[in-house]
């Protein structure tokens, strides 16, 4: 079995500082890939919960966007009708449909007040 190759300056280096020549360098770097591994698994469960508040308040934004859309396309259904861009029966169609896709939005944003 042959020696483990260390570089001379990285010996001179440890063996001539006071303080580290009392410590096993095996030892410390294990002790330091431990405080590292902590550190990683810390930063990434905390990085997570983030992401998670993220993707609601993402969701609430989208949900009150699509209720500002749905809105407005009720309130254009009138200027349609007049205009005679759409029957009277399809106004009525579309105001339900509408009406229910916005009643349907607004179930889903009471969840977030």
């Amino acid at each position: 079995m042959t020696p483990a190759y260390h570089p001379e300056w990285l010996v001179n280096f440890w063996l001539a500082t006071p303080g580290l020549n009392m410590v096993n360098p095996h030892y410390l770097l294990i002790v330091l890939g431990a405080a590292i591994a902590i550190v990683w698994y810390s930063r990434r469960r905390r990085k997570l919960a983030e992401d998670i508040n993220g993707e609601e308040d993402q969701l609430f934004r989208h949900l009150l966007h699509r209720r500002k859309v749905i809105e407005g396309e009720l309130a254009g259904l009138e200027t349609r009708l007049s205009a005679a861009e759409i029957t009277e029966e399809n106004f009525h169609k579309l105001k339900f449909e509408y009406q229910s896709h916005l009643a349907q939005v607004n179930k889903e944003l009471k969840q977030y007040t």
